[in-house]
């Protein structure tokens, strides 16, 4: 990022009220060195929203609709994350990865003949599964 484009950095704010007064203070700072450095020239805005230096090139700052607090009008109509998009917080809720399963599989440790472990592995990718068919079959399970 260009080293003259102004920033908005609350990472270091709680929810004190102290604390949105001094976001506030900094976002109209922010937003009145944007908006000088804008009207100064040599940058635009790209289809996304992005500043971009016009003679470099270079990604040089976010928009400022993007970064700026939100106003009490604006978080009055907001909703909570499941009720604005249900599919998707159904499925985070649920948890990532596969459903647990009845009999999981368990790791084990053994000691088998070099010969008989190269000819399942020879047998190529699905081996292990294979290995494990064939105990099925041969104790009958």
């Amino acid at each position: 990022m260009a080293k003259n484009w102004p920033k908005f950095e609350t990472k270091d704010l709680g929810d004190t009220e102290a604390d949105q007064l001094e976001m506030d203070r900094r976002w109209h700072a922010y937003d009145r060195d944007m908006k000088a450095l804008i009207a100064a020239g040599g940058v635009h805005q790209d289809e996304d929203g992005w500043w971009i230096n016009d003679a470099t090139g270079e990604l040089i700052g976010p928009d400022p609709d993007i970064e700026r607090p939100l106003t009490d009008e604006e978080l009055a109509q907001a909703k909570p994350f499941a009720e604005a998009l249900p599919e998707l917080a159904a499925a985070m809720k649920r948890g990532r990865g596969r459903p647990p399963v009845d009999n999981p599989k368990q790791q084990v440790t053994m000691r088998l003949d070099g010969d008989l472990l190269a000819k399942m592995r020879d047998s190529g990718p699905g081996w292990q599964v294979r290995a494990n068919e064939l105990l099925r079959k041969g104790f009958g399970l």
